[in-house]
């Protein structure tokens, strides 16, 4: 199975896009409130979206079918923990983000617990965060290599240089809004492979 030209074309325009609407959405941010929090001007319903593309990662699109298939259906369980977790943010984060008290949740845990929680928190979320993005990266770098000419490592370095620079340049913003487009992108994908429901 090969990329065609035209889907390379699709891919260049997809990760351009990002690129490029990342990078334009950070435009006139001024404050730390603008960068990490997109000024506190994002609707609900795309910070909602945002976060199941962020859950959705090629191991949930790919993995998840494939254990299901084999006969163990254990991993949907994980679905619960996304629950559990929603009500728990929902009930003690974001009402200090609305009221203006935090900024971030590090602040929220020092605020309550004292500097060495944060510390600690922080700590344990940038090593298993970055061991777990590190996992997510490798398994797209790896489908990518299967259907294109490119090498994991390309992929991996492409995929992983585009989403730090509209990251680092957007923040927030472009976070949740490239997050959006990304998500419509993966449902529509795959309704036309699989078609709809029946």
């Amino acid at each position: 199975m090969g990329f065609t030209g035209l889907d390379y074309l699709v891919l260049a325009v997809f990760l351009a896009g990002n690129l490029l609407l990342g990078t334009w959405l950070g435009r006139g941010q001024k404050t730390i409130n603008d960068y990490f929090l997109a000024g506190k001007r994002i609707p609900m319903w795309a910070i909602s979206l945002s976060i199941v593309a962020t859950e959705t990662s090629t191991l949930t699109f790919i993995g998840a079918p494939a254990i299901a298939y084999t006969g163990n259906l254990t991993f949907l369980q994980l679905a619960f923990g996304y629950i559990i977790g929603k009500v728990l943010v929902s009930v003690f984060l974001i009402p200090a983000y609305f009221k203006g008290e935090i900024q971030t949740a590090y602040q929220l845990l020092q605020a309550r617990f004292g500097q060495a929680v944060r510390t600690l928190s922080s700590l344990l979320f940038v090593v298993t965060r970055g061991l777990s993005d590190g996992v997510r990266l490798f398994a797209t770098g790896l489908v990518l290599a299967a259907i294109t000419d490119m090498t994991d490592l390309t992929t991996m370095v492409v995929i992983g240089a585009i989403t730090v620079v509209y990251t680092y340049f957007g923040g927030m913003k472009a976070v949740i809004w490239t997050d959006v487009v990304q998500l419509f992108i993966y449902i529509g994908g795959a309704n036309r492979r699989g078609g709809p429901p029946p």
